[in-house]
């Protein structure tokens, strides 16, 4: 699912203030994250757990940026400080370069190096954001953390608990927006995973939408699963059939053997408008 920062501030406020970032003054609204203002300004800080639609969390620390205070500057998550006038932001010196190298580092030391085959492969936001913010090598040799995988928790759903990154972007959809706080996170330490109650499948509605927002394919649709990659397949712009207000989807195809809807945020309408992801098989051909 793709991001789109909210213009409007999180708290309903309108009034203009300016605050200097990366050495110019940007306007912004009061209220308004600094995540969120950066990107309208042109400047785009990476980000895990951030999103628009809900409320922030600063769990994944991607979005590290240099705010100067009282006491000198101070690295602070941009997707969790709002804006103040005369605020001064620096996003691109070696602090915060170093603080974005040590973050893909660790979350690499365990994660699955399985890109090829990897149902996110190609859209993934990890990988991108490796490539563009990462040290380039890591410095861990011992042995990645292993789990069972993938495992069911649904019908529909499947996790890869080494592929999670613990942002919480599906426990908190569950919870904040399909009302339905049916997975959660269990364990501590290098333990963490996302986990359903013990005899309580997770059943919601809107788990496709669940799948579509985990930005690194921890989570991914049964009737899809290793069937493509975003390399593999082709995919048009297409209206929802699962409801009467024309939600824009985005079918994807993979050597005709499946399609896959998923749904497409845009202005004025939610960033998740279709309920399940929905496979279509076309009849076996006769030869």
């Amino acid at each position: 699912m793709t991001d789109v920062a909210a213009s409007k501030p999180r708290t309903g406020q309108s009034e203009e203030i300016t605050f200097t970032l990366d050495g110019r003054p940007v306007p912004a609204n009061k209220g308004e994250l600094i995540i969120a203002a950066a990107e309208r300004a042109g400047t785009y800080i990476p980000r895990f757990c951030y999103h628009p639609r809900m409320d922030p969390v600063g769990m994944c620390r991607m979005c590290l940026v240099d705010v100067e205070g009282p006491s000198g500057a101070t690295l602070t998550p941009a997707c969790f400080v709002e804006v103040t006038e005369g605020m001064v932001v620096d996003t691109t010196n070696d602090r915060v370069k170093k603080a974005q190298d040590g973050v893909l580092e660790f979350l690499l030391a365990n994660h699955p190096l399985d890109c090829p085959v990897c149902d996110k492969g190609g859209e993934c936001p990890l990988q991108d954001q490796t490539l563009a913010y990462g040290p380039g090598e890591s410095r861990f040799v011992e042995e990645k953390r292993h789990f069972e995988k993938p495992i069911a928790i649904s019908d529909l759903v499947l996790l890869d608990r080494e592929r999670c990154i613990q942002c919480a972007r599906c426990t908190r959809f569950a919870e904040e927006i399909a009302g339905e706080a049916q997975i959660d996170f269990a364990g501590r330490g290098d333990r963490v995973e996302v986990a359903t109650f013990p005899t309580e499948p997770f059943e919601s509605y809107f788990s496709g939408n669940t799948v579509q927002i985990c930005p690194v394919g921890a989570l991914t649709a049964t009737p899809y699963s290793r069937r493509r990659t975003a390399l593999r397949a082709c995919s048009a712009s297409t209206p929802s059939r699962s409801t009467t207000a024309g939600c824009a989807t985005r079918a994807a195809s993979a050597t005709s053997r499946s399609t896959a809807t998923r749904s497409t945020p845009g202005p004025g309408r939610a960033s998740w408008p279709t309920r399940r992801w929905t496979l279509h098989r076309p009849p076996p051909r006769r030869w």
